[in-house]
């Protein structure tokens, strides 16, 4: 690789925003450097270590130092690094900064200082001081969602005209003002977009490469994006961005490095948790990390895998099932009775799931007995027509209007019978086992909804994911052991 000076370092491509694996010393090195190893391999062209999603504000000085040196010793004669060098006191990244350029970074990553939310004229400062005290290129670094502090294009103008500073990442999503600074730039200033869910639209309109959370996972699939653009084809290009916009949604919306983190830990990349205050099972829902998961699923990056079921003296293997790692188990021990809950969406299309499966010759047999039997008004059950596995619909909810009727047996149940159906496919309930089991799919459908597409989308989520966790035992003992701090009942805020 060639070593960039101050006036020639170009920006090409996709660089993952790395999350920082820490263990009770600090930054795990070991797993840090397999993760760089990973998104070089998979299509990066650059990496940043210290940024956002890399929890640089979790962090102590000498951490950062850490995680810089080892980022540039294991990308060395690979890929350049850009250095996320932030802080909210300028002292600290011009020392920072001089720190990144003697490890070897190419450049310095810098963000506008936060919590104090200062003037526009300080901020001007800010980045002057730093580009006047620094040895290597400044890309500023703007992310007002989380600094309160907006760079807007009319401040740019004048930034951009200090020497040193060659460029900006705009994380912002707000693509009006994105598209202002691009239309007026010089040749020679940099713009890379840094959220993920406008990345096509950015690339498309000018941007000059991306750096990004989801990039972690993967890289490949932005470099795809930007080869397509660059071809003008741009069909090809969309298609690839809606292929991942579910998975980046979630990366996006749900803390960021936390997401992340837990779907490098799922497809075999472990990277170990974030540190407080971010906690799994709050803004990263436990629902959230089910639909990551079948998103991670969707496109085929969940490691296929051996999962034994028994029941009794018998046992099935599915040699191929979507082995989520940390989540699924190596064998089911007794698959007569299973249990399975989840809640997806929220306000009046919220879904509540409670699944309940087993074998036909156990304790279901008598669920399918008294299936269609009870009823009280509206509020009846009945065997789904059709479907495999034997799926008895019972909602728990007693029906008001004839509205909520059809959103229960028409919009509701639809979605049962496409989830199962789909869980088939994706290899969840192994062919060995359709013929043998029933489920009883217990599902709640608010009063007061009132968009079917929505009450739809909501219960087939819900059931993939109550599907995933009965079918595999879950939650196991130590999974719930492990959630206690952050568990909560599923009504306890929503509706």
């Amino acid at each position: 690789m060639e070593v960039n000076t101050m006036s020639d370092f170009k920006f090409k491509g996709v660089y993952p925003a790395l999350v920082t694996p820490f263990d009770e010393n600090g930054v795990d090195e070991e797993k840090y450097r397999n993760l760089i190893d990973f998104t070089i391999k998979s299509g990066a062209t650059g990496i940043v270590p210290c940024g956002t999603t890399g929890e640089f504000t979790s962090m102590r000085f000498e951490e950062k130092l850490d995680a810089i040196k080892i980022a540039c010793d294991a990308a060395k004669g690979r890929v350049p690094v850009i250095a996320g060098t932030g802080a909210a006191h300028t002292g600290d990244v011009i020392k920072l900064t001089r720190s990144a350029a003697e490890f070897g970074a190419s450049a310095a990553l810098v963000v506008t200082p936060y919590f104090l939310k200062p003037s526009n004229k300080e901020v001007f400062e800010h980045f002057e001081k730093i580009a006047n005290n620094s040895d290597i290129p400044i890309f500023m670094y703007n992310i007002p969602q989380v600094t309160g502090v907006p760079i807007h294009w009319t401040l740019v103008d004048g930034l951009r005209e200090i020497d040193g500073i060659i460029g900006m990442k705009d994380s912002s999503g707000n693509l009006v003002n994105l598209t202002t600074i691009l239309v007026r730039r010089p040749d020679d200033f940099q713009v890379v977009v840094g959220h993920d869910e406008v990345a096509l639209p950015a690339l498309a309109s000018g941007c000059d490469g991306a750096i990004l959370a989801s990039a972690n996972v993967f890289p490949g699939r932005y470099i795809r994006m930007q080869n397509a653009l660059a071809a003008g084809d741009l069909r090809e290009a969309l298609i690839i961005q809606r292929s991942i916009q579910r998975t980046v949604r979630i990366i996006v919306n749900k803390g960021g490095g936390l997401a992340v983190k837990a779907a490098l830990n799922m497809i075999g990349i472990p990277v170990g948790k974030a540190r407080p205050p971010l906690i799994e099972g709050d803004v990263l829902s436990y629902e959230d990390i089910d639909e990551l998961r079948t998103c991670l699923e969707d496109l085929q990056l969940i490691p296929r895998g051996r999962v034994t079921f028994r029941a009794g003296e018998n046992s099935i293997v599915a040699e191929a099932y979507p082995k989520a790692v940390g989540l699924v188990p190596d064998s089911v021990d007794d698959i007569s009775l299973l249990h399975g809950e989840s809640l997806c969406g929220g306000g009046t299309e919220v879904a509540h799931v409670d699944l309940i499966m087993g074998l036909r010759d156990g304790p279901m047999r008598e669920a399918l007995k008294n299936a269609g039997k009870i009823r009280d008004g509206f509020h009846s059950s009945n065997t789904i027509k059709g479907l495999e596995p034997t799926t008895v619909f019972a909602p728990t909810v007693t029906v008001t209007t004839e509205k909520h009727q059809k959103l229960i047996y028409d919009v509701a149940q639809k979605a049962v019978s496409d989830a199962v159906s789909r869980s088939i496919t994706d290899g969840v309930v192994p062919e060995e086992l359709v013929d043998d089991l029933i489920l009883a799919v217990n599902v709640f459908v608010h009063p007061d909804a009132t968009n079917p597409k929505r009450v739809h989308i909501n219960n087939f989520r819900a059931v993939r994911h109550a599907l995933r966790r009965a079918i595999e035992g879950r939650q196991s003992r130590d999974e719930i052991e492990a959630r206690i701090d952050s568990a909560r009942h599923p009504f306890a805020y929503n509706p």
